[in-house]
């Protein structure tokens, strides 16, 4: 069994808590490899490997949500397992506290753990794939046309039944799964989902218009964003990078991913986890 090690970068509690997760599993016996980016900052006696092709059964992450969407989007279709470590105040998605690796490391040795496999998103625009989303996709009028709104049509396809669920002007639109539901999403107003539901959340952003709300969806639909053509440009942003831009006239399709992103977990998760991670001090 082969373990690799990612770390935030840019971040010096990150990376020296990286090196304590490094030398408490080199003292475990554990087959360890560090991201080939990490070791060129630290200099650390290790071999490195790189997330474009990953020759590891699990991938160690020390870092927050940021870290672990960008190691998500790196490994493009590849599915490893995700150990998450927590370097901060909050994350979401990470597993384990900073104080807590050591005995997530044993209880890893001695399988007392389990797999959990979220739901992802995939999105194209005339054939062109974007990278997955496992929090969301955002639209937003972009570049010189930020100020502006823009004119958008939205269809839930369901069964090869296509029915237009939003005709309205508004700042973009936020395309979320059940994870991302306790993002971008719930920031400006949409529905904290159950973390056991599987779903599309559809959230408009300052729409120019009275009794417009979101709408939730089974994840079996597909989702069809249309900019209209007398519209402005929009960016597409997916788990917080940008990854394309739609013209007007242009069709987002958005459906669930084929590919789920997959964590190891050692806690059972719930609304009281979220709650918790919502009521934190600055």
């Amino acid at each position: 069994m082969r373990l690799g090690l990612v770390a935030k970068l840019d971040d010096e509690r990150a990376i020296k808590l990286a090196n304590d997760v490094f030398t408490y599993c080199t003292s475990l016996g554990l087959d360890l490899l560090v991201d080939e980016r990490l070791l060129s900052i630290v200099g650390w006696d290790a071999r490195g490997f790189s997330l474009s092709s990953p020759s590891v059964d699990y991938l160690v992450v020390v870092g927050g949500d940021g870290t672990v969407l960008a190691t998500l989007q790196s490994l493009g279709d590849k599915v490893i397992p995700l150990i998450t470590i927590k370097s901060g105040k909050r994350g979401f998605l990470c597993d384990v506290s900073p104080e807590g690796f050591k005995e997530a490391f044993n209880r890893f040795l001695n399988g007392d753990f389990f797999i959990r496999d979220y739901m992802r998103l995939e999105s194209s625009v005339g054939g062109v794939k974007f990278p997955y989303a496992l929090n969301e996709y955002v639209l937003t009028t972009s570049g010189l046309f930020r100020s502006k709104v823009a004119h958008f049509k939205v269809f839930k396809v369901f069964r090869g039944v296509q029915e237009l669920v939003y005709d309205v002007l508004s700042d973009g639109f936020i395309i979320s799964t059940t994870t991302g539901s306790t993002a971008y999403n719930l920031s400006v107003g949409g529905p904290l989902v159950d973390p056991d539901l599987d779903a599309f959340v559809i959230t408009p952003l300052a729409p120019l218009t009275l009794g417009v709300r979101s709408l939730v969806l089974s994840p079996t639909s597909e989702v069809y964003v249309e900019v209209v053509k007398e519209s402005y440009d929009v960016d597409v942003i997916a788990d917080g990078n940008y990854v394309g831009r739609i013209k007007p006239g242009e069709v987002l399709i958005v459906r669930r991913a084929a590919k789920p992103a997959r964590f190891v977990r050692f806690g059972r998760e719930g609304f009281n986890r979220v709650f918790q991670r919502l009521t934190y001090e600055f």
